[in-house]
């Protein structure tokens, strides 16, 4: 059963993920706790280096703009929202997390200039820690700490 979380900072993710440390980790979709992790660091990587997808003019610059502000002025992203498909992978979670935990302190430090977001177009520092915060607890949302 998917968790609903909701995030406003990358520090209520931190606090989430601090949680997870304590014991195994055990996911409800299609992705293991490794892909969430690693997704979740390639897409705070992206937002400074460049995220490569492409996507038609229109959803770019017209109804990706017009998402993007539904989902800030809601608070998250909602359930259904598709991504790329992909089979389960399973890997290294300790250093998946590492890996997330130093993305999270990079875009933190990053004063700019930031990447436009392949689906909303160009977001500012505030929507882009806004979009990760949503991003990480919709993507944590599937997850949870094995008694």
């Amino acid at each position: 059963m998917r968790r609903e979380l909701r995030f406003k900072t990358l520090d209520d993710a931190r606090a989430e993920l601090a949680r997870f440390e304590k014991s195994p980790v055990e996911t409800f979709g299609n992705w293991s706790y490794f892909q969430i992790l690693s997704h979740c660091s390639w897409a705070l990587e992206g937002s400074i280096k460049g995220l490569k997808r492409e996507m038609p003019w229109l959803k770019r610059y017209v109804s990706g703009p017009l998402g993007a502000r539904s989902i800030i002025l809601r608070g998250y992203i909602p359930v259904g929202v598709q991504g790329p498909k992909t089979e389960r992978i399973e890997g290294d979670d300790k250093a998946a997390l590492a890996a997330l935990r130093k993305a999270m302190d990079d875009f933190e430090k990053h004063e700019g200039p930031f990447s436009d977001h392949p689906r909303f177009g160009p977001l500012n520092k505030k929507k882009w820690t806004l979009f990760h915060a949503f991003h990480l607890a919709n993507h944590l949302g599937w997850t949870k700490p094995k008694p």
